[in-house]
């Protein structure tokens, strides 16, 4: 697992929007888009024993199961490698820049992962990452535990980890309809934030935990461990709906790349969803380096206080990805509204200096972003046709991650500067008025929306 995956009585099945449809219930095409056939929408509300059907697919259950565990050793290991670099610079701004590195070949390879991703086996592609992942948390404990790690190694080691997430990003996100099936696929993906999310909360409470009783070391040995009982399950499932050798386009990877980014750019809905994201991944997800500074220099807090405050984003997240498991309303609308909370949010946690609030404001804060991942990976889900998905989802990974080391920089650079509360307001407040400028503008094609 990585950091930036989800899963009934019966229910009719739901052909996926095309991609000239909004996906939402509404079957006006978009202004200037060719019509499509129409879709039929789908439920806005189903029950949780409705919503639990992929998980009644074994492939799809194991899977589940064990990115829980490794996802749980992820954060740790994030809360671990924060901790570190405070520890050994006590500096925002190398805080930034050891988080932007970690995410830069996600930025610069993310897009080159989802043309991978569809060209290649997916499931045999993420064996070969969490392997490189795990490999990646025992160098970095091994060295924290001989005393001798400097920052230009964790920099290093942050390189590698972002590089082989800029693999394993994209393909995980497209292995979920292998195992489930478009029509459980709306389920998968809320299920699977749900799963993330209770990682993301467990290991920001073991994370903190670990470092207080083994040290940092021992919270990386953690995540290395963590690792292999996906790997096993990758090795042994075999997924339903998908091959394990993909048919080649019999174009380069360049052509596969432009033609991917040809599709998101004049299919009018997938492009709205990902300016939008865009905007929210680039100023609202610097989770990684706003709350370590908060702890550190706002509220004074051990690595045990650390590890709540990630704790509590993640308790915040489950709530929301629970809520909206129910929900399958992936409009524009509610992407927006969830990027306005966000960093209204941020605004305040940017004026708060008591420890009591800034718990509760990290959960909202974590309702907020979860409403903002969750629809914009529906509905790219469900818009995009199966032959470029990966690439589609890689260009999501892409605003989810790699627009990180950019934020984080600037961030880091601004808290070092003016201050952690400062630089906060600055990126709240830049983030809602954006997101609500974006959302007002309607979509519009322009040109040719078919994928291939």
């Amino acid at each position: 697992m990585t950091s930036p995956s989800d899963e009934t009585g019966s229910r009719p099945m739901v052909p996926p929007p095309t991609p000239g449809n909004h996906g939402d219930g509404n079957l006006t095409p978009p202004s200037g888009a060719r019509t499509s056939p129409a879709v039929k929408p789908l439920s806005e509300e189903v029950s949780w024993r409705s919503m639990t059907a992929a998980l009644k697919v074994p492939a799809f259950a194991w899977y589940w199961t064990g990115q829980l565990i490794s996802g749980t050793g992820t954060w740790s290991q994030a809360i671990a490698q924060s901790w570190l670099v405070l520890d050994l610079t006590h500096s925002a701004v190398d805080l930034g820049t050891i988080t932007m590195l970690q995410f830069l070949p996600i930025l610069a390879f993310a897009l080159v992962g989802g043309v991978v991703a569809d060209r290649v086996g997916r499931r045999r592609l993420l064996v070969i990452t969490q392997v490189a992942l795990t490999v990646q948390a025992i160098i970095l404990g091994v060295l924290v535990a001989s005393h001798v790690v400097t920052l230009w190694e964790i920099g290093l080691l942050a390189l590698a980890l972002g590089a082989t997430n800029a693999l394993n990003n994209p393909a995980q996100q497209a292995f979920v309809p292998e195992l489930v099936g478009r029509d459980l696929l709306a389920d998968a993906v809320a299920l699977n934030s749900v799963q993330f999310n209770t990682a993301r909360m467990l290991g920001g409470a073991v994370g903190g935990l670990a470092i207080a009783t083994w040290g940092i070391d021992g919270a990386l040995y953690l995540n290395a461990a963590s690792f292999l009982p996906i790997i096993v399950i990758l090795a042994t499932i075999h997924p339903a709906y998908g091959a394990d050798h993909p048919t080649a386009s019999g174009r380069s990877v360049y052509g596969d790349l432009r033609r991917g980014l040809s599709y998101a750019l004049h299919a009018a809905s997938v492009r709205q969803v990902l300016v939008l994201f865009a905007v929210i991944g680039l100023l609202g997800f610097n989770w990684q380096v706003a709350v370590p500074l908060l702890a550190r220099f706002v509220l004074h807090r051990s690595a045990t206080g650390f590890g709540d405050l990630m704790a509590a984003i993640g308790a915040g997240s489950l709530a929301g990805a629970v809520v909206l498991a129910r929900d399958r309303r992936a409009t524009e609308t509610r992407l927006a509204i969830g990027g306005v909370a966000l960093g209204l949010d941020l605004v305040a946690l940017g004026f708060t200096h008591s420890y009591p609030v800034s718990l509760l404001l990290l959960g909202l804060g974590g309702v907020a972003g979860i409403v903002t991942s969750i629809t914009a990976n529906t509905r790219l889900q469900l818009l995009t046709p199966d032959r470029l998905r990966g690439r589609v989802m890689g260009i999501y990974v892409l605003l989810m991650g790699g627009t990180t080391p950019i934020g984080a920089f600037v961030l880091g650079e601004l808290a070092g500067h003016l201050g952690t509360g400062v630089a906060l307001i600055i990126f709240g407040a830049t983030t809602a008025v954006a997101v609500t400028v974006l959302g007002l503008r309607p979509a519009r094609a322009t040109g040719d929306e078919s994928p291939e």
